[in-house]
């Protein structure tokens, strides 16, 4: 039985993954954590969870496998580095942080504990997107959020939103080293962003991984094509493939979890086996880094 601390049961946390680690009982004993007293015992209650307490000192008393970060942004980088410099495998959600030489930081600080900094992006665990990533003789990649009026300061949106196509994007085209990049943005009168994009090349391949926060839809898509035809998934639960004149479809399971189609809970199962069972990082350190060193790059260019 391994103890999991959990801290920060906001919103994400109680939509993405409570109900993943309420079905995971079994095997793990999960120790929940906020600020919010009311919160943490009616959510204890609500999942038959231990409440730790209020405080991150409430968790240093407990012989913890790995700790749950779904605190805000900001704390981040100082809770990472609290549990990785005692020892505890981590998980968090993206960003790891905003700032590259925190991510850089708190990624040696785990390497040199030798233990696990695995970050949230659960779009490279939806059944239908590894579909995509398995595809072989990639040229083209897409990857699009669209979202109804919309418009965020921009380090907000490319953090919060853009983050998401852009890594799936990555994983799609699996670069064995840093591709080329441009970067794009558009903001409105009142300065908060509407559309930002980033397109890559490399290894024979070209990619786009964009928002539109003023698109008058919530779609999210991500388009491959290769050779044998273009592949398309739509908001992680169809995949339509295009072939000459053909078109065959795809949907998820009725019977699937939605948290399953959209990857949290297989992203949520391969870390705990991976912190079981002493295995590789499921988010692989090199290609995380990638992701926010291309946000990083392109905040610092393009956001005065």
């Amino acid at each position: 039985m391994l103890n999991i601390g959990v801290i920060g049961l906001g919103n994400i946390a109680q939509k993405a993954y409570l109900p993943v680690y309420a079905q995971m009982q079994d095997k793990v004993q999960f120790y929940l954590m906020t600020r919010d007293l009311a919160k943490l015992t009616t959510l204890a209650n609500q999942y038959h969870m231990v409440a730790a307490g209020t405080e991150v000192a409430a968790l240093d008393g407990l012989n913890l496998d790995a700790v749950m970060i779904h605190a805000a942004t900001p704390a981040h980088y100082e809770l990472a580095e609290h549990f990785l410099s005692r020892g505890v495998n981590v998980f968090i959600d993206k960003p790891l942080a905003t700032s590259m030489a925190q991510v850089t930081a708190l990624y040696l600080l785990a390497a040199q504990h030798q233990k696990l900094l695995t970050v949230g992006f659960n779009r490279r665990f939806a059944p239908l997107d590894k579909q995509l990533i398995a595809l072989p003789d990639k040229n083209m990649i897409s990857v699009v959020k669209n979202r109804v009026n919309a418009p965020q300061p921009v380090a907000e949106a490319i953090y919060d939103l853009l983050i998401h196509p852009l890594d799936t994007a990555l994983a799609l085209a699996n670069f064995p080293e840093e591709p080329n990049a441009r970067f794009s943005l558009h903001k409105n009168k009142e300065g908060l962003l509407e559309q930002a994009s980033i397109t890559f090349t490399g290894n024979g391949v070209h990619g786009e991984a964009a928002i539109n926060l003023v698109a008058g839809a919530n779609l999210e898509e991500a388009t491959v094509a290769t050779p044998t035809g273009v592949y398309r998934v739509q908001n992680l639960s169809q995949l339509q493939h295009f072939a000459d004149s053909s078109v065959t479809t795809e949907v998820a399971p009725d019977w699937e979890p939605t948290l399953e189609t959209r990857g949290f809970a297989p992203l949520v199962h391969a870390f705990v086996d991976a912190v079981a069972n002493s295995t590789a990082n499921p988010v692989e350190p090199q290609t995380s880094r990638l992701t926010h060193s291309l946000l990083d790059e392109m905040l610092h260019r393009l956001a005065d």
